[in-house]
């Protein structure tokens, strides 16, 4: 067997344990770094807005375990939960705990209106999905069945779904006509159950609560637990522990060692600074960065797994929605809250099948996407926004700026934070024409 160089870093500094408890940091290398960080990242985050949404409802690093939890209202400013919240649809969430056995979940049909029901693993892939584009509008009872569980063992009249890890997050999206629809969508919402609900109490998953990304001691002990809650056998997991941190080479993180620390803080900066900053294997294209084809279901690209952690947690396969970062202007300069801006839609639409919109997000000094107050309290605009006013070829002109437009194109006003800030494109089932990126946003053009 051949051993390589980093290899031998690698398995080196796991032996390298001196008196006292003190471990020689393992990773050295800034790739190994960034790698080791790109495993871990997405596992953190995953943990640590379970941990956050369930606030101030639990204590002590408690999850709100098989229940769901549905948004009512339309997001606002005060929902930082979540990275680039949707500002499309009601969501209807729940953590699910499957290490007691299989968890029966129940969807209502709903034919006449968009949503889809995504479940989404620990690794934060998604692994199964009902809803327009999956199921023809069709819901039903499905049993969400933990790794290794018994081929047959089934609960009766459920269909059988496998997940590969035994925490798994469940998103179902429902399309909102706005505040007068919240009604009717919050009937869909009260008809998903999840059926042994009140037998499971809600609890701590972890030895430790997550908290601040830039603890790295924090991190290390909740990226290594969430492993070892994960089938050990999981090719994803398999890459994790390649690095001792996240295997059984490391002493109790109390133990960890100062050097350690210090380059995991390093890691932990590095790694944030580069996923903000990476297209990874996303096509940029006029300044947009469009989704890779890997979204959703990231296989052995664990970077782009954590970047989409970084900017887009749970966002969706491209054959469900197609999104598309704003990165900067026709003059390639990045978006500023202090400039004017203009987004020309060429006549004819975005051609998808069920709906588009851009939604304006702050982008934070780590690269989190969060909603910003504005004047309107408007904070997304799309094909359902009855105030936009088209010109006379049919092409549609959204306006990103700070202060209010002329009155009469205020209904086409999409307003911005004062720094940085990005907007983000999502179409809902893409027609192949954006698919294929034969038709594409246009550059997004500086006017003042």
């Amino acid at each position: 067997m051949t051993v390589s160089r980093r290899d031998m870093i690698r398995f080196a500094a796991a032996a390298a344990v001196i008196p006292g408890g003190e471990a020689v940091a393992a990773v050295t290398a800034a790739e190994d770094r960034f790698a080791a960080f790109c495993a871990g990242f997405p596992l953190f985050e995953f943990a640590r807005t379970a941990y956050v949404s369930a606030r101030p409802r639990t204590a002590g690093g408690a999850w709100i375990l098989n229940r769901p939890m549905s948004r009512r209202t339309l997001s606002d400013p005060a929902m930082r939960q979540i990275t680039a919240v949707n500002n499309d649809c009601l969501v209807t969430n729940a953590r699910i705990d499957l290490t007691g056995g299989p968890v029966v979940v129940e969807i209502p049909d709903i034919p006449d209106r968009y949503f889809s029901a995504a479940f989404m693993d620990a690794f934060t892939d998604n692994f199964f999905f009902a809803g327009t584009r999956a199921s023809g509008g069709r819901g039903g009872r499905f049993a969400i069945i933990p790794p290794g569980w018994p081929k047959g063992a089934v609960p009766e009249g459920a269909y059988p779904v496998r997940a590969a890890t035994s925490d798994v997050w469940m998103l179902i999206r429902i399309l909102i006509d706005g505040p007068e629809d919240v009604a009717a969508v919050n009937a869909l919402q009260d008809a998903i159950r999840i059926e042994d609900a009140a037998t499971r109490k809600d609890g701590p998953i972890l030895p430790v609560e997550p908290g601040d990304i830039a603890d790295a001691g924090n991190f290390l002990a909740v990226v290594k637990a969430m492993l070892d809650r994960c089938d050990p056998g999981d090719p994803r997991a398999l890459r994790a522990r390649r690095f001792p941190e996240f295997s059984g080479a490391m002493p109790p993180a109390q133990d960890w060692s100062a050097p350690l620390l210090r380059s995991w803080r390093t890691a932990i900066a590095d790694g944030l600074t580069r996923l903000a900053a990476a297209s990874s294997n996303e096509r940029r294209i006029d300044g947009w960065s469009y989704s890779a084809d890997a979204t959703g279901d990231f296989g052995e690209n664990d970077e782009e797994r954590a970047r989409v952690a970084l900017v887009g947690l749970a966002a969706l396969p491209p054959e469900e929605a197609l999104y598309a970062h704003g990165l900067a202007d026709d003059h390639g300069e990045a978006l500023r809250g202090d400039r004017n801006y203009r987004l020309r839609l060429p006549p004819g639409g975005v051609p998808v099948k069920a709906f588009w919109s851009l939604t304006m997000y702050s982008e934070e000094a780590d690269g989190r996407l969060y909603l910003v107050p504005n004047p309107i309290s408007r904070y997304s605009i799309g094909d359902r926004t009855r105030s936009i006013r088209p010109n006379r070829d049919g092409s549609i002109d959204i306006l990103f700026q700070r202060e209010a437009p002329e009155a009469a194109m205020a209904g086409n006003w999409l307003p911005t934070p004062a720094g940085a800030f990005r907007p983000l494109f999502r179409g809902y089932l893409a027609l192949p024409a954006l698919r294929s990126l034969a038709w594409r946003l246009p550059a997004i053009e500086r006017v003042a």
